[in-house]
């Protein structure tokens, strides 16, 4: 189907096209597309977002500053458009929307420029491409007509949608335990519905992975996409570094069998310090970026978890080519790091290389590891099999402490997902990934733990070369927690626990407050409040066209805390394209000034780049790596970034909920993590999950809400309901699709009502 944002692009590429060769560039054989196409032109000129120049080349119009952006509804009804160019935000009145739905892309124009605090305003002129072809919805009759209508779950989408399905296939007996999934045949247009079909019922009640389906259709990814039939490109062995003799090991926690593959490692004592070497399994040399397997790549973009299982990435293919296995020669991309005994970076070296993995460290290993004596000579039955790598190993354990000690670019706080089945392989640490703007907390028996700290040093390694070099490259940008949120959260801190140490002027930065309350009672508490103020991150794409637009998007002096993911290619797209950059580098890159010139520069060795007077790429190299660093790539992996990260969430979530499903008017210990206006928020504490104790259930007394204390009183009889106070609730009502669970406080009368009831009854059996 052809969507306005392909015509756009195709107009872009060609600098516009006669109406004829533009049907033959979106290959339209059929004469009802090329109608469609006809009418799809008209509109576009008519909303001027189109011309025709000398009536015969359609061109994109220029003379009206028209925005791209995305969609972004709240459930309240709020709108705004968060633009391509990553401008701010363009609040849209609901009178402006133009039948545009939640996470579509469209065309902007402002109508009313920001002033002061408030957001720009613009109207929506047209969608590019929609992004629900299908939705979750409860289908019922219209009481009116008999006729079907279904109304999304997403209340962000407030669209009724006319279903076409004959009346018989709804179950009305079973209705209430079943949504249906809701394929759009037609868009809203002007005062008509949307229409659209019933694709497949889905029960509420079918287990983990009817959970799963629901999740999957609600978060809008297909689960089975067929991958292009296309042959990964062979590497050409030659010219490699071969360090196949060095006993490079492999650190993984993930036990699935399709689970993401990992980088190789090896470390030893160097000069007082140590030297390690990163493998990375290379994976943007065996594929032409902009083919079909880019392209699958692009639109997958990230390896999903679905608790005890995953959605795979890359290709079968691909995958089978490109992993590393033991006690086989791969082929990888290596960065040697020389760092002293400070944890200071003092050297390092890319380099495209051979090596031959040799064992696979996992939990168990290291659990035994932790618990043996360093100088027992004894070797546990759990560490024969790698008793020759021990050394090697504890290497590794100590320099990634090291690093950790002195690492101050990223929050680290503990990850609380409950202990279940379902959710086991969300349980480890997910290396370079940051869900929330925040990373696990440092485990010596995780081995990906370990693995992370190494794995991020080597990101701001990369940014930190291809920033030397001039190249682009997509790197992670943390957004700043507002000082006002951080000195509001040290006094929440400190009503809790007054042993927390503050600076002179009763101010902690977000690190000193995490380091502070590392033995605090209330540590869990006060992280919790943490996790809510943290901003999160986002992909950003540092391009040079020109000095003053460098300094706009990375400063120099910033440059050794950005972070370039680029080690695990199995995980992300963003990571391959990092691959590809350094990779066309080393492989593509001049070394030399002329072919006479007998002085060779290693392109890969730190500070290279300033003994490198020349073009080190020809300008096809050049025009190649121009036309796939774009903004419209990052701002894609942006929107699947939102998407996997919701649908982590939703996994949690909604394993909470059947939990709490279980013990449905059952007595259950809980602390409260949040207090509201309207109640107060208590975690139980066996689940990690959260739920609503409604100030209209506090039926003794009329509560009124401080929140500078961060506690509910009554007015008479002066209760207080506070931050971790432990109280005692049930659990009233989960939903388990809106992630909600209702519960009730236990009062202290209730309580003791019980223990006299029950000492009565003992007295009887006595």
């Amino acid at each position: 189907m052809t969507t306005v944002s392909k015509i756009l692009e195709n107009l872009e590429k060609n600098d516009g096209l006669e109406l004829t060769k533009l049907q033959k560039s979106l290959k339209l054989t059929r004469k009802h597309d090329r109608d469609n196409l006809d009418i799809a032109i008209k509109a576009l000129i008519k909303l001027r977002i189109l011309k025709y120049l000398d009536d015969e080349k359609l061109i994109i119009n220029n003379d009206l500053d028209f925005i791209k952006g995305n969609v972004r509804c709240s459930s309240k009804g709020y709108c705004f458009v968060s633009r391509e160019d990553q401008g701010e935000d363009i609040y849209i009145r609901e009178a402006n929307l133009n039948n545009a739905w939640h996470g579509d892309s469209v065309i902007v124009l402002i109508t009313k420029q920001a002033l002061k605090r408030r957001a720009p305003e613009g109207s929506i002129q047209c969608v590019l491409q929609r992004y629900n072809n299908k939705l979750l919805a409860k289908v019922e009759s219209d009481k009116s007509n008999g006729d079907l209508k279904a109304f999304p779950l997403d209340d962000r989408i407030t669209s009724i949608i006319d279903v076409e399905n004959d009346i018989k296939t709804i179950d009305y007996e079973d209705n209430k335990h079943v949504i249906y999934e809701v394929e759009i045949t037609k868009y809203p247009i002007a005062q008509f519905n949307a229409q659209g079909s019933i694709v497949r019922k889905l029960p509420l009640n079918a287990g983990v992975d009817g959970d799963i389906e629901i999740l999957l259709s609600k978060n809008n990814i297909t689960k089975n996409i067929d991958s292009p039939k296309a042959t990964p490109k062979k590497i050409q062995c030659k010219g490699r570094e071969d360090l196949t003799s060095q006993p490079s090991l492999l650190f993984q926690s993930w036990e699935c069998s399709n689970s993401p593959y990992l980088p190789a490692i090896y470390a030893k004592p160097n000069e007082g310090g140590f030297r390690v070497w990163i493998h990375s399994p290379t994976v943007s040399e065996r594929m032409n970026m902009g083919g079909k397997l880019d392209q699958f790549l692009k639109v997958r973009a990230e390896a999903i978890c679905l608790g005890n299982n995953w959605l795979d990435f890359l290709s079968n293919s691909l995958r089978s080519v490109s992993e590393f296995r033991v006690d086989e020669v791969c082929e990888a991309i290596t960065l040697m790091i020389d760092v002293n005994n400070k944890a200071q970076v003092t050297s390092w070296k890319f380099s495209l290389s051979l090596i031959k993995p040799r064992k696979i460290i996992t939990e168990r290993h290291l659990k035994a590891i932790n618990k043996r004596n360093p100088t027992s000579k004894s070797i546990p039955i759990a560490l024969k099999g790698i008793k020759d790598n021990l050394d090697i190993i504890y290497t590794i354990i100590h320099s990634s402490k090291l690093i950790n000690e002195t690492n101050i670019s990223s929050i680290k706080l503990d990850q609380q997902i409950p202990n279940l089945e379902r959710l086991s392989e969300l349980q480890k640490t997910f290396p370079s990934r940051d869900f929330h703007g925040w990373t696990k907390s440092y485990d010596s028996s995780d081995p990906q733990s370990i693995l992370d700290i190494f794995i991020r040093l080597s990101n701001t390694i990369l940014a930190r070369h291809l920033f030397g070099y001039n190249l682009p490259y997509i790197y992670k940008q943390h957004d700043e927690i507002e000082l006002s949120s951080i000195n509001e959260l040290t006094k929440s801190a400190l009503t809790l626990d007054n042993n927390i140490t503050v600076n002179l002027d009763g101010s902690l930065t977000s690190g000193e407050l995490i380091k502070a309350i590392e033995q605090s009672p209330e540590k869990k508490i006060i992280q919790k409040l943490i996790k809510h103020l943290i901003p999160g991150i986002h992909l950003k794409l540092f391009k040079q066209i020109n000095s003053l637009e460098n300094e706009e998007i990375v400063q120099p002096e910033s440059i050794n805390k950005i972070e370039a993911p680029w080690c695990c290619p199995s995980l992300n797209y963003w990571n391959i394209f990092n691959q590809f950059i350094i990779t066309t580098l080393l492989s593509d890159g001049k070394n030399k000034n002329s072919s006479r010139s007998k002085e060779i520069i290693d392109l890969g060795l730190k500070d290279s780049w300033e003994d490198v007077n020349w073009e080190i790429f020809t300008s096809k190299v050049k025009d190649c790596i121009d036309d796939h660093s774009t903004l419209k790539l990052v701002q894609h992996l942006n929107e699947k970034r939102k998407q996997s990260k919701l649908l982590r969430n939703n996994i949690i979530s909604i394993a909470q909920g059947r939990e709490a499903e279980k013990i449905i008017g059952k007595e259950v210990s809980a602390i409260i993590t949040g207090v509201q206006s309207y109640g107060f928020f208590a975690e139980i504490e066996d689940l990690t999950a959260e739920g609503l104790v409604h100030v209209s259930t506090l039926g003794d007394d009329w509560y009124e809400y401080r929140s500078r204390q961060n506690l509910l009183i009554g007015r008479k009889n002066k209760k207080t309901y506070q931050l971790s106070q432990a109280i005692k609730v049930k659990v009233l009502k989960v939903d388990v699709l809106k992630n909600q669970i209702d519960l009730e406080l236990v009062k202290d009368e209730e309580i003791d009502s019980t223990e006299d009831n029950q000492i009565i009854s003992d007295n009887k059996k006595t």
